[in-house]
């Protein structure tokens, strides 16, 4: 476990809450992105766009699970292959909407 001044430590949940945002960002923007590319390009761009939708979910996955807990030090999200993308650790309970 590192130890962080209280400036890195919020500095790190603050990066946890952005993967998540962009995590959800682009979960929500599917229908409506693969929608405009079917009216603007047809079947061939709303493909292309949905390739590119599954890669940018597959790396906000991953993101948002490897992310490690400036407490404890373990994945924030992960306990062994399961991942829980609530709003507490796993392991210690920390919670995102900690402040300073």
């Amino acid at each position: 476990m590192a130890e962080f001044t209280p400036q890195e430590f919020y500095e790190r949940l603050a990066g946890i809450r952005l993967r998540r945002k962009f995590l959800w960002s682009v979960f929500f923007s599917y229908i409506p992105v693969i929608w405009i590319a079917l009216k603007i390009g047809g079947d061939g761009l709303a493909i292309g766009v949905g390739i590119f939708w599954l890669i940018l979910a597959s790396v906000g996955g991953v993101m948002v699970s490897f992310s490690l807990c400036p407490r404890c030090g373990n994945r924030f999200h992960m306990k062994g292959l399961s991942t829980s993308w609530g709003s507490q650790c796993v392991h210690c309970k920390l919670s995102l909407k900690e402040r300073s």
